[in-house]
């Protein structure tokens, strides 16, 4: 008796955070009061001594078993510590004597009380044994998942309680008073999330909040979670709207570089589920505080919507009972107009056709047609040019905000081609024009470019004053004959 309550009393003075449970002592009709508990965290106590007094003042008395934990003694509790798997008997820290009475000279130390708290935790999960009290701290309305307030357990029969949430707490009080008290000491997991990069780009991420892509493009994505020690239930939940489809994990990895365990519970696609596309991924209570990395990818696919709308990828992660808050990506892909005209009018012309190629790396882009004037980019298109038509200019949807070159195939009927020339590197494009779609193009006002073709080399009509030209051009070709006929004849005559 004198053991335990010289280490309660030493841990009381030092108020120190010990990890993964909270070992408390509770005296009387007693309250445990939990100074700074997290917003949205259930504080779970279970009652694993049971305490008789000797005497009114209740500072002597026995501890006997909880009947709940009737079996405890026996117990051997696994646990890692690092990478090395580990094992110890209750029967270090207590033994069970006469009339039950317990010794309990085995809780010598700080680290004895930490490792007693994991293990009864991990007997009462394993043996279905709830809590003898539980409560949600709310910090009300609108509150961050930080915010720290006090609560308070009442109702409590005498006894040694181990206090659990799953944040990892672990404080000792004092076994004397009718009112334990104890501090939340661990920080609330956190997760962060980012755009990292995209296939088919030649340029560095900026903003890694959001990006440009063109449909069939893969987006490449990062979501950062603080896994704090003793914590539980930890899910990454990632969902991506109708525009992207998850691909797939590339890799989860420890602030080291080395793969951290975890298991995907779901993901699902476009096919399985049209609204939107993700995974949840989850990860065993963690041993010590680790920052975990996990890189993932999706596609631009054929439903994403077009700016100024976004397609969205959000990420949260859930931890205990609650959640953080949420964090998103924002991915735009953007629409382009083609105005065929008549050079220097607005007259748009018909019957003009154009292949379309990315200029950062020369990929002629396929297309759906939507209608006579929408196409929208599709990697497994089967339509490779688009054909102009009279009143209306094209609109082509599912670009990135980015050069490309436009080559025309051919012309209106009774035009030229345009003769321009764009070279990008080593490629050389004929009969091309470069274009630019800009980031402020949207469907109400999107980036748009003429194309110009003019009439080719025609001859003079009847009765124009180019006509002159033939006659005289003609009557010098005819004098010509006859003076070269004369003097051949004068020639031989000789």
């Amino acid at each position: 008796m004198k053991g335990i309550k010289k280490l309660i009393i030493s841990l009381l003075a030092l108020v120190m955070v010990l990890g993964a449970s909270v070992t408390a002592f509770a005296a009387g009709e007693g309250t445990i009061k939990i100074g700074n508990a997290r917003n949205g965290q259930i504080y779970n106590a279970y009652r694993v001594f049971d305490f008789t007094a000797a005497d009114e003042k209740m500072e002597n008395g026995v501890y006997t078993l909880s009947a709940k934990f009737a079996g405890l003694e026996s117990y051997t509790y696994k646990y890692k510590e690092g990478n090395e798997d580990k094992s110890v008997a209750m029967s270090t820290f207590f033994t069970v004597g006469d009339k039950g009475i317990l010794n309990t000279n085995g809780l010598k130390s700080e680290a004895d009380a930490i490792l007693f708290g994991k293990a009864v935790l991990a007997y009462a999960k394993a043996n279905d044994i709830t809590s003898d009290a539980h409560k949600e701290a709310k910090a009300g309305e609108g509150a961050a998942n930080d915010a720290e307030i006090e609560l308070t357990l009442e109702g409590l029969e005498y006894g040694y309680y181990v206090l659990d949430s799953s944040l990892g707490s672990a404080v000792a009080v004092n076994t004397t008073h009718p009112v334990a008290t104890l501090n939340e000491k661990n920080d609330v997991p956190s997760l962060d999330k980012k755009i990292t990069g995209k296939a088919n780009a030649k340029k560095e991420v900026i903003d890694t909040t959001g990006n440009n892509a063109q449909i069939g493009d893969t987006v490449y994505f990062e979501v950062v979670v603080d896994l704090k020690k003793g914590g539980t239930n930890y899910k990454i939940v990632d969902e991506m709207t109708k525009g992207l489809t998850f691909q797939g994990i590339d890799s989860v990895k420890d602030a080291n570089g080395n793969v951290y365990p975890y298991e995907v519970v779901t993901t699902y696609r476009d096919e399985a589920k049209t609204d939107a596309s993700g995974f949840e991924m989850s990860f065993a209570e963690p041993t010590e505080d680790v920052k975990v990395t996990v890189s993932y990818s999706a596609v631009v696919n054929a439903n994403a919507e077009i700016s100024s709308a976004t397609n969205i990828n959000k990420a949260y992660l859930v931890y205990g009972n609650t959640v953080t808050p949420t964090v998103e990506t924002k991915t735009k892909t953007y629409p382009f107009v083609l105005k065929k005209v008549i050079i220097d009018t607005d007259t748009i012309l018909a019957g003009a056709k154009f292949e379309v190629y990315r200029a950062v790396d020369g990929e002629q882009l396929k297309f759906t047609k939507v209608s006579d004037t929408e196409y929208k980019v599709n990697p497994d298109g089967d339509v490779t040019e688009i054909v102009t038509v009279e009143t209306t200019p094209i609109t082509i949807n599912g670009l990135d905000a980015a050069a490309y070159v436009l080559v025309e195939t051919e012309a209106p009927t009774g035009y030229n081609r345009i003769t321009s020339t764009v070279k990008i590197g080593d490629k050389t494009y004929e009969h091309a024009q470069q274009v630019v779609v800009k980031e402020d193009s949207t469907v109400e006002a999107p980036t748009t470019e003429k194309v110009e073709n003019s009439t080719g080399l025609l001859l003079p009509s009847t009765g124009g004053v180019g006509v002159y030209v033939f006659y005289i051009f003609g009557g010098i070709l005819i004098a010509a004959g006859v003076a070269y006929f004369i003097l051949r004849r004068m020639k031989n005559a000789d």
